[in-house]
Parts: C-alpha cells; sequence; structure tokens
C-alpha cells in the first residue's frame, strides 16, 4: 500500500512539473526530480551506469529504503523507470576478475 502511494506521488509530481510534452512516461527535467526526490524521500543517487543508447541510469536510495530509477537523457530529461521500497545492497563487483569467481557462478574469461 505504501508503495502504490509512493509511486502515485511521484508520478504525479513529476506529471505536474513535467518538461516533455506528449510523453507517456513520467518525465521531467533532471534535476527538479533530483530535487524532489531528495525533499520528499530522502533519497540521493547511490549508483549510475551508462546504457547502450547513451542514456544514463540513475539510482536513488533514501537511508530508510525506498528506491526510485531514473533514466536521464542527454538533453536534460529524465524518466521515471520505477520506484519501491525495502533497497538493499548487494555484492559490490570487483576489478579483479579472479574475485568474479565467488561472486557470479560459471566460468569467468
Amino acid at each position: 500500500m505504501l508503495r502504490c502511494i509512493r509511486v502515485t506521488a511521484v508520478t504525479l509530481a513529476a506529471v505536474l512539473m513535467s518538461t516533455v510534452a506528449g510523453s507517456a512516461q513520467t518525465c521531467a527535467s533532471r534535476s527538479d526530480f533530483v530535487t524532489f526526490l531528495k525533499d520528499h524521500f530522502g533519497e540521493v543517487e547511490v549508483d549510475r551506469g551508462l546504457s547502450d543508447r547513451g542514456h544514463l541510469v540513475e539510482v536513488f536510495v533514501s537511508p530508510a529504503g525506498t528506491w526510485t530509477i531514473l533514466l536521464s537523457r542527454p538533453d536534460g530529461s529524465s524518466c521515471l523507470v520505477d520506484a519501491g521500497e525495502a533497497w538493499t545492497t548487494a555484492v559490490t563487483p570487483s576489478r579483479d576478475v579472479r574475485l568474479l569467481r565467488f561472486v557470479v557462478p560459471g566460468p569467468v574469461d
């Protein structure tokens, strides 16, 4: 129930501050999303990665365990991918491929 309320609140806020006209997704400027997530949920960016299409995928998490995933485009717009509760951190990937054998089952090249 709380997750439903949270997703609805994030969606409503994003729709109200939307800068991407005609989008089927919930989108707004990245800076507006970041401010909203911090002010309303205490979420800060904890991880990020670059997609094959050149989009920045960002994970925001609060101390309470709420989380939001944003897809940010080079033009400064961001779209809500998903949001939820009970975030936990898995094993941090190692740059040493030999150590991946303990994390990832199967052969490692």
